[in-house]
């Protein structure tokens, strides 16, 4: 049979770094994309014959053709992996160019192709168990992984009115020790990347819809999500000490 095919677009550093290398090591082709081009050459170092590897800046106006053409270079996908994310409050304009722009951008061309295939698969996409609700200390961060969590429920939405045979799976970990955080700073709950990542990789094959990442974080989102609006903004959460 042959392997099958998941491109992982934020593959050269933290979760999706980590999330490749376990799809090599089951025998997958992995299309592994990123800016770092020493992490893309290692990564195919692992496995010259099942890995190819595209140098994608996703706010660039040419990310979704250049993804397209490494698709097209696989022969078609099963699984499209969108890791890639920064948290920068001192710069929101860059924020929102990575976590709204350039996740559209590459999202919908993703979605583009299964449409236009009509072909099996999965959609998948790391959004945040911070766009739960708007976070005071983190406004720009959490308001763009709210986008990102409504974007991927419109498209299931929109894969099911159409009936294409598509799954679209939003994962939202809770805070994980990678090098989106601040090294100086301690998190709410943080958690070890390896084991966030054993969950990632089994919720990329297995979940439905959405796989909020540590049972902790499941229970304090579902408080979050029933407390009324007031109450809300008087909750001074404290995110890391």
């Amino acid at each position: 049979m042959e392997p099958k095919r998941i491109i992982i677009v934020g593959a050269t550093s933290g979760l999706g770094l980590n999330i490749a290398g376990r799809f090599i090591a089951e025998g997958w082709r992995v299309g592994a994309v990123g800016r770092n081009v020493e992490a893309l050459g290692r990564l195919r170092e692992l496995a010259p014959d099942r890995v190819q590897t595209a140098v994608i800046d996703i706010t660039a106006a040419d990310a979704a053709e250049k993804l397209l053409a490494l698709i097209e270079t696989m022969g078609g996908i099963d699984i499209y992996f969108h890791c890639s994310g920064i948290l920068r409050e001192s710069d929101p304009q860059a924020t929102v160019a990575t976590n709204v722009g350039g996740f559209t951008r590459m999202v919908s061309a993703a979605f583009g192709y299964f449409r236009r295939t009509r072909s099996a698969g999965r959609l998948v996409a790391i959004s945040s168990i911070a766009g739960t609700r708007g976070l005071g200390d983190l406004p720009c961060y959490s308001a763009t992984k709210a986008y990102d969590s409504t974007y991927l429920e419109a498209l299931r939405q929109l894969a099911d009115k159409e009936k294409l045979p598509l799954r679209v799976v939003d994962i939202r970990p809770g805070w994980t020790r990678t090098p989106l955080l601040d090294d100086n700073k301690h998190y709410l709950l943080e958690m070890d990347q390896q084991t966030v990542c054993r969950s990632i990789f089994r919720a990329i094959l297995r979940a439905r819809r959405t796989a909020i990442i540590g049972l902790r974080w499941q229970l304090l989102c579902t408080l979050q999500r029933h407390l009324p609006a007031p109450l809300w903004q008087r909750l001074h959460l404290p995110l890391w000490h």
